[in-house]
């Protein structure tokens, strides 16, 4: 066996993708270079690359450190048969590396390695699945037949910090910054930039470590690739690194903490949830990812410490770290009981006499029976709730489910991705919280002043947008992106007419234990003296702000309750029989208003057995959000019994489906940012076999 570590640079010399060669007449900031063809389609391109290839071969082909070759990054547009033959042709040549044709756009034969974000068919090579650390991919790295590396893992974006406008001193200015910073000037934010940038930090490096400690804890994960450390100024201001523009410290992470989660030997720990209960017993498995040359032996000690460095508990085993493997270590079980307040604790596992160390944040809540109190919660601003505040009573609205688009924003828990400007139609525009962690609404739910783990399990609701109220100073700030900057609040107080009124956007009717700690916690607050905001806020004003609109039900299968769409093929129609394609035909469940849709088919198809498009040839085209990454579900049916099989074809990335068989086959189908950054997809079958395709269902879930 042999195993290579080290750091994969891609020095991105040709990136050539689908989208660089639409025409987007509502975004001419795009077609600034040209309209550049795909390889194989670009004569002068096709006759330079294979020619670089092999000098770079003739250059450098005795180097050490030139193990692996990829033509170029995401070549979504380029003939991948006449690329594959320059790759044969240098695999011929020269044997003694690994060879791929492109990056994350589609995997062929001759790759010997492929460094993606999807492998097809099968699902996403990083994201963080489940509420804890106890979660892996091996499911689907696994099941790659080549070694396969994660693709630009994160992207996630940090708020800058205003004053690195000044260092720009040279021929280029940050003409770009210095007008986001008038945006936070107008809507009274500008002065919060270094909290936004520590909170939005702190949320960047918590996510990074999950995703990278994710995949050190799948064994046939190859890898992972990191677009940068430092910030991209191009593409809209993708800040997405914990160093800046000019390489420098962000301040948000050093190395020797960067180092704890990444580098050639790591500890782990594998547990289901970051928030348990005193009734409970908190188990945890200790691993160490061993990438280096050599295998250890040497105690690996484990300590559960409170937020003082008081010591809970602790053990210690030896094993051998083998070289090469995520090793078993240890187990360890700890009772909660004797905690009686809420607090943060710290799991430290460290390997005895080496620098590896790495840590975890855990919460604990013991049981409470919520206050007896005469505030009234409620989770509409009605007439009960304008009656109480009238009469000076307290009131606590839960108000994730108010608001409107124009005066809310909904509520995430990790960033939005890369930047707003170059994928412009995310819903989340967002980069975490800050939080007023002193704030005695939090006496009895221990925070940082940021959203760490304890805050995913509630992070459903809405924020609101306060830019006319530059005195109102929020409990809770979800930071607005810097290419927006509005001024938001998610959990805020002030006083309405005779009462006192206490927002919070988070849901807090959850069964969860995060969701009755917050809620008993600011309850608390509610009761004693020092609940008295001083800042005034008209009903009226509060009755355009906290808006109800109800939710329609819908009845769609399990796990596709977050569709955008979902479309039950000619469920409408009403005769056996054929009919041409037309929408009214179709029932949408769930339809998102920009996710209008058109069908290029032979006809429906109704029988006893169900309804279904049919064709021998499918166009079906989406129109999405710009911008937005997903899954496109597919139902094939075959139900009678014509071993269909065909081929698909989406954004032009082809896959087979196989013999049916006369079963029902549902398939899913990655949907890339770029795929979506024209507000659109294109999805193609062709029949192979079985003389048409059915699709009989077909949903959309938004990531």
């Amino acid at each position: 066996m042999y195993i290579v570590t080290g750091i994969y640079i891609q020095a991105e010399v040709l990136w050539i993708d689908w989208w660089m060669s639409v025409v987007r007449k509502e975004r001419p900031e795009m077609t600034t270079r040209g309209l550049p063809k795909g390889l194989g389609h670009n004569p002068s391109a096709d006759k330079f690359v294979p020619e670089e290839l092999q000098r770079m071969i003739e250059a450098y082909g005795n180097h050490p450190s030139f193990t692996m070759l990829c033509i170029g990054n995401e070549l979504g547009n380029s003939n991948f048969d006449i690329m594959q033959q320059w790759i044969k042709s240098l695999q011929e040549k020269d044997p003694r590396r690994l060879y791929a044709i492109s990056t994350a756009r589609k995997i062929m034969p001759a790759d010997q390695y492929m460094v993606t974000h999807n492998i097809p068919q099968t699902g996403g090579t990083y994201g963080i699945n489940g509420s804890g650390t106890d979660n892996d991919r091996e499911s689907i790295y696994s099941k790659a037949t080549i070694p396969v590396i994660a693709h630009e893992v994160g992207q996630y974006p940090v708020y800058p910090l205003w004053n690195e406008i000044d260092k720009y001193t040279g021929a280029l200015e940050a003409r770009n910054l210095e007008s986001l910073r008038q945006q936070a000037v107008k809507n009274h934010i500008e002065h919060q930039d270094r909290k936004f940038h520590e909170a939005s930090g702190a949320l960047q490096t918590i996510l990074y470590k999950g995703l990278i400690e994710n995949l050190l804890r799948t064994p046939s994960c190859a890898g992972f690739q990191m677009l940068s450390m430092t910030d991209y100024s191009g593409q809209g201001e993708a800040l997405v690194g914990w160093l800046d523009s000019f390489w420098d410290s962000k301040g948000i992470i050093t190395p020797e903490q960067f180092r704890c989660y990444s580098n050639d030997i790591v500890p782990l720990a594998r547990f289901h949830k970051y928030t348990w209960q005193t009734d409970e017993t908190f188990k945890a498995q200790i691993q160490v990812a061993n990438y280096s040359d050599t295998t250890l032996i040497t105690p690996t000690i484990w300590t559960l410490t409170d937020e003082t460095g008081k010591l809970q508990q602790q053990g210690s085993r030896e094993v051998p770290l083998s070289s090469g493997k995520v090793n078993q270590v240890d187990s360890l079980s700890v009772d909660l009981s004797e905690i009686t307040s809420p607090g943060k604790y710290y799991l430290d596992v460290t390997i005895s006499g080496t620098p590896y160390h790495n840590r975890w944040s855990i919460w604990v809540y013991p049981p409470y029976n919520m206050p007896q109190t005469n505030i009234i919660i409620h989770d509409k601003f009605d007439s009960t709730v304008i009656s109480a505040l009238e009469q000076g009573k307290k009131v606590l609205l839960v108000a994730d489910q108010l608001g409107k688009k124009d005066n809310s924003t909904p509520l995430y828990f990790t960033p939005l991705f890369w930047s707003t400007s170059f994928f412009p139609g995310q819903s989340n525009t967002t980069l975490g919280a800050w939080i007023d962690k002193a704030h005695p609404a939090f006496s009895q739910f221990p925070t940082d002043n940021y959203t760490d783990w304890q805050w995913k399990e509630i992070t459903q609701g809405r924020s609101f947008i306060i830019n006319e109220h530059p005195q109102l100073h929020p409990i809770v700030q979800p930071v607005s992106d810097f290419h927006i900057n509005d001024k938001l609040a998610s959990i805020f107080e002030c006083k309405v007419s005779k009462g006192k009124l206490l927002v919070c956007g988070y849901n807090l009717n959850l069964d969860s234990p995060v969701a009755r700690q917050l809620k008993y916690s600011l309850l608390h607050y509610m009761t004693q003296s020092n609940f008295n905001p001083s800042y005034s806020i008209k009903i009226d004003t509060l009755k355009k702000m906290f808006a109800y609109t109800p939710k329609a039900m819908v009845s769609v299968p399990k796990g596709f309750e977050n569709s955008i769409l979902y479309i039950s093929c000619g469920k409408q129609m009403k005769n056996s029989g054929s009919a041409p394609w037309t929408a009214t035909l179709d029932h949408t469940e769930i339809q998102d208003e920009r996710c209008k849709y058109k069908v290029t088919c032979d006809n429906i198809w109704k029988d006893e057995k169900g309804t279904a498009w049919t064709g021998k040839n499918m166009t079906i085209e989406i129109q999405t959000p710009e911008g937005i990454i997903g899954d496109l579900y597919v139902k094939f049916e075959d139900w009678n019994h014509q071993n269909r099989a065909g081929l698909l074809s989406i954004e032009g990335r082809e896959s087979i489906l196989e013999n049916q068989k006369g079963k029902e086959r549902w398939v899913k189908l990655f949907i890339m940012r770029e795929d979506t950054n024209d507000g659109k997809i294109v999805l193609k079958t062709h029949t192979k076999q079985g003389g048409n395709l059915m699709i009989s269902q077909i949903a959309f879930i938004k990531q």
